[in-house]
């Protein structure tokens, strides 16, 4: 891709980010009018020191707008590029299109870990929430590949169906912990059923560099996964080092979505549905793949959040319900599609 055009690309996206986010940040129980919405920017990004708004209805607005409906809408989005970014890293690896970490059973271990950090009240700990969803999700993943890979080659039939035990596993044992653990219903649920509802600003900062980060590396590996594509003897044949690639992307893509799990809970088929709409788009390019599933991602999880919190309104449905219609029916069509190419 040439440089004209990539930058053409960077910038149509977060210009389309920003259009959709400013959408979304309209949307939901307390309505705000693209007027307010004006106001409510330029008051924050206005340079005078008279700035500081003195209308009661406006300075509801703003606690509303600034203080819940844009951070949740940024965790969105850092959510979004980490489910699509990590879904087109295993993707790649295991030379599947269905492979995502919530069919491969990492999302749901994630949770399972932070549930028992939640029970055994480790949240203030060393190891912490984060840390027991990050050791779970790779656990998870090794056990799913273990059993993949016992023939000395991974199949993608066992590696899906793997997958899907564990995460039936996992949901079982949570099942388990919220039954034996009444008293902590409510922080158990949320991991299994996925919301944004805990965004804030210090999450958002705590998470931004972290995903930035995780993502420049999954981007960094980009060339070598798509020398992995054409197989693992031919990408060794080309001085690839499969191993140490295949570990790198596996431990950075299972610890962004345990601390994504972390701060979410579970939500299911984002990175499932975007890297296959984007390669079917622009070819099998991770160099392509891997930025524009990031921005597709962020914008998805924006809208599927928007949909959540807005179509009941005031009751608010869980995202991952949201992304659950839309991701089934897509991974159903992708089996078909797997179906008729085998027969």
């Amino acid at each position: 891709m040439k440089k004209k055009t990539i930058i053409t690309w960077v910038v149509f996206t977060v210009l389309l980010w920003m259009l959709i986010l400013l959408t979304c940040s309209m949307l939901g129980a307390v309505k705000i009018s693209f007027i307010e919405a004006l106001q409510l920017w330029s008051s924050k990004i206005s340079f005078r020191n008279n700035a500081q708004t003195t209308d009661p209805a406006l300075l509801q607005l703003e606690v509303v707008y600034w203080q819940i409906r844009i951070p949740r809408l940024i965790l969105a989005t850092l959510g979004g590029m980490v489910l699509a970014s990590t879904g087109t890293a295993f993707q790649s690896v295991f030379r599947n299109p269905m492979a995502d970490p919530y069919v491969l059973g990492i999302s749901s271990g994630a949770s399972l870990g932070a549930a028992l950090a939640i029970v055994l009240g480790l949240e203030a700990s060393v190891l912490g929430v984060t840390g027991m969803a990050f050791v779970f999700a790779i656990a998870t993943l090794g056990i799913v590949f273990l059993i993949a890979s016992r023939t000395g080659k991974v199949s993608s039939q066992v590696l899906l169906l793997a997958g899907v035990a564990m995460s039936f596993l996992s949901l079982a044992l949570v099942s388990m912990l919220i039954f034996l653990n009444r008293d902590k219903v409510e922080q158990i649920v949320f991991w299994t059923l996925g919301g944004l509802n805990a965004a804030d600003w210090n999450r958002i900062v705590l998470l931004t560099p972290i995903v930035i980060a995780g993502i420049l590396v999954l981007f960094y590996h980009a060339r070598h996964l798509n020398v992995m594509l054409m197989g693992t003897d031919t990408a060794k044949s080309l001085g690839i080092n499969t191993g140490r690639t295949t570990i790198w992307v596996l431990l950075v893509s299972s610890f962004m979505v345990a601390i994504i799990v972390a701060h979410t809970g579970v939500i299911g088929f984002v990175g499932l549905i975007i890297p296959h709409i984007v390669r079917l788009l622009t070819g099998p390019d991770n160099r392509k793949i891997i930025p524009l599933s990031v921005a597709a991602g962020a914008i998805f999880l924006m809208i599927a959040d928007t949909i959540a919190r807005t179509l009941l309104a005031p009751s608010e449905l869980p995202v991952g319900s949201i992304t659950a219609l839309f991701g089934v029916p897509y991974f159903l069509f992708l089996l078909y599609q797997s179906q008729k190419t085998i027969l």
